[in-house]
C-alpha cells in the first residue's frame, strides 16, 4: 500500500479493514461524530520504494528490513499511529520510574527480582470530547545490535471525559528483555546494556548490567525430546 498523494493532501483516513456486516454504521458514526475513533494502526504503511525490496526476501532485518521492529526506513505512517476527536497529554507520575535512571542486575531482570520495571504515565483529556486512548509503550536497545530498533513492550487503555485523568502502568518483563541468538538460545544480554523507553512524547532510560543470562536454549530441548523419543 503506497499512497503519497493521500498522506501529503487529505488531512484524515479513516481505515476500516474488514468492519463486517454493520461496518457502515460504524463508519457513518465516526464521519459525523457520534463515535470517537480512538484505534491504532496494526501495520506499518511503507512508501512506494519499498517495492524495490524483493518480494521473496523474508528476512527482518536486511535490506533496510521490514516490520516495525526493523523497519529503518521512512514509513507513511508507523505501527501505532492513530488519530482522535479530542486530545490527550502524558507526564510521568511524580516519584515513579520514568522520572529516574535504574541500573538493575541481568539475573535480577531474568528473574523479575526486586523492584519491577513498571513505568506509571498521567494521562490526561484535554479536548473538549469524551474518548479512549490506547498508550503505547515502546522499548528500544541502544548498544545491543541485534535488538529491534523498537518494541512494543506492554500497553493500557483509559476512556476519559473531558479534562478527566487517568493512570495507566506499563511493566517491562524479562520477555522484552531478552534476545535470541541464531542458535534459538534466548538470553538476557548483561554487560551495559542500555535501553530508552518511550510512551508518546515521553522519554526515560535504564541499564541492565551484569553476566548473560540465560532463559530459553531450543537447541537443549529438542535433544531432551530426542532423548525420550529414544526411550
Amino acid at each position: 500500500l503506497a499512497i503519497e498523494y493521500i498522506k501529503d493532501n487529505i488531512p484524515a483516513i479513516v481505515e476500516a479493514f474488514y468492519p463486517g456486516e454493520l461496518g457502515g454504521d460504524a463508519v457513518a458514526d465516526v464521519l459525523f461524530g457520534k463515535v470517537n475513533p480512538s484505534g491504532r494502526l496494526p501495520i506499518t504503511v511503507y512508501p512506494a520504494d519499498y517495492i524495490k525490496r524483493s518480494y521473496f526476501d523474508m528476512s527482518l532485518r536486511d535490506n533496510g528490513g521490514c516490520t516495525y521492529l526493523h523497519y529503518s526506513g521512512d514509513a507513511l505512517w508507523q505501527f501505532g499511529d492513530g488519530l482522535s476527536y479530542t486530545t490527550f497529554t502524558y507526564e510521568w507520575e511524580s516519584g515513579s520510574l520514568g522520572e529516574r535512571t535504574p541500573s538493575i542486575a541481568s539475573s535480577a531482570a531474568a528473574r523479575f527480582e526486586d523492584t519491577p520495571l513498571q513505568y506509571t504515565v498521567v494521562v490526561k483529556n484535554t479536548g473538549d470530547m469524551a474518548g479512549g486512548d490506547s498508550v503505547l509503550g515502546f522499548l528500544k536497545s541502544v548498544n545491543q545490535s541485534s535488538a529491534p530498533i523498537r518494541e512494543l513492550f506492554d500497553f493500557g487503555r483509559v476512556f476519559l471525559q473531558p479534562g478527566e485523568s487517568a493512570t495507566v502502568h506499563l511493566t517491562v518483563g524479562p520477555q522484552e528483555l531478552s534476545l535470541t541468538d541464531h542458535r534459538g538460545v534466548q538470553s538476557i544480554r548483561g554487560g551495559e546494556a542500555e535501553y530508552n523507553v518511550q510512551v508518546g512524547s515521553l522519554h526515560a532510560k535504564f541499564y541492565v548490567h551484569g553476566p548473560d543470562v540465560e532463559m530459553f536454549n531450543l537447541p537443549e530441548v529438542k535433544l531432551r525430546y530426542a532423548s525420550k523419543e529414544r526411550a
